[in-house]
């Protein structure tokens, strides 16, 4: 089932374990802006009685290697409490590229374990931010010195989250939702050890009821460097907004990322010039393009490898034990 791509040359399979939002909506469609719309892919998905548009239905893990062995690419996209079950099969059964959504686990315990098996096989886990053509922008300008050495990083990803939180008890604080992200672009951007400052998080208000720690939170950090990291996500806000401010000693450097499929550009600015850079993005596209050319032609990693989502996931477990309630009045004190 390998698949020809423009310019003929041939790639190997792709298994996408898991169909639900994160394989079809997200890997499938950035396989498919990369290589066709045809882009065929094989499926394993016990909820799937049969075959979607442009997949191939296999019944099971074993079935996937069998048919196709280490040579395929193996996208785990389930759900994130079965990734490390998942990877330990794939690779107990041959698999040697892997590709792995985030959030890697849900505890520092099992992403440990990840980390270990990355002896095994080739584990690349998806990195949004740090795959942006806007961060890569940022990065360029921090080394190149046009604001000085950076002393502070901000980043605001918030959004109205108030539908899915009330019908729904898959995230137990606002930790997991959008910081995860955010505390890989810090840790990538302002150094990869750090210790938390502070973690208070707020309560989602609904019609009916209120839910503790669902509201919101925010994420202060010292990065062994000397660069302080605050990091707000507010899911009580009545817009969506991915922004990010890096300052420096001489200036600062304001990015906006795009906040949605819909509209893939991002935009620049640096304080004190006039005008601003817009900027074409794709975040989750261009880090696959990446992940195939390292795993499929030897080209370099990606940004963010397994370590450093592993230490995200132990900051976000100590910021929950921390975390103090408050109110998002109350921000402006902490």
């Amino acid at each position: 089932m390998s698949t020809t791509i423009p310019g003929g040359r041939e790639r190997p399979p792709t298994v996408i374990v898991g169909y639900g939002r994160a394989g079809r909506d997200l890997h499938h469609h950035a396989l498919r802006s990369l290589y066709g719309p045809d882009y065929t892919v094989a499926v394993v998905d016990p909820a799937l009685t049969e075959a979607q548009p442009r997949t191939v239905l296999l019944p099971s893990l074993r079935a996937a290697v069998g048919e196709f062995g280490p040579e395929a690419v193996y996208h785990v996209a389930t759900p994130p409490h079965d990734h490390l079950a998942c990877v330990e099969e794939l690779v107990a059964l041959g698999a040697r590229r892997i590709i792995l959504e985030k959030p890697i686990a849900p505890t520092s315990a099992e992403s440990r374990k990840l980390c270990e098996l990355a002896g095994l096989a080739t584990i690349l886990p998806v990195s949004v931010w740090p795959n942006s053509r806007v961060t890569e922008r940022v990065r360029q300008i921090i080394a190149d010195g046009e604001i000085g050495e950076p002393v502070a990083l901000y980043m605001e990803q918030s959004k109205p989250r108030f539908g899915r939180t009330g019908s729904s008890d898959s995230h137990r604080t606002a930790f997991e939702v959008e910081l995860p992200h955010q505390v890989l672009l810090a840790l990538h951007l302002a150094g990869d050890e750090a210790r938390i400052l502070s973690s208070p998080t707020w309560a989602m208000p609904l019609p009916d009821r209120s839910v503790p720690a669902m509201g919101g939170a925010l994420l202060r950090l010292e990065h062994t460097g000397g660069i302080i990291s605050t990091l707000l996500s507010d899911l009580t806000s009545p817009s969506r907004r991915r922004h990010l401010r890096v300052t420096g000693t001489r200036g600062e450097v304001l990015a906006d990322f795009p906040v949605s499929t819909d509209d893939a550009f991002g935009q620049i600015r640096i304080s004190g010039r006039p005008g601003r850079a817009v900027i074409e993005d794709a975040p989750l596209t261009n880090f696959v393009e990446t992940a195939y050319a390292h795993l499929l032609d030897g080209g370099p990693l990606p940004p963010a490898d397994l370590a450093l989502h592993h230490h995200t996931i132990e900051l976000l477990e100590q910021a929950r034990e921390r975390a103090v309630p408050t109110t998002v009045e109350e921000l402006a004190t902490w």
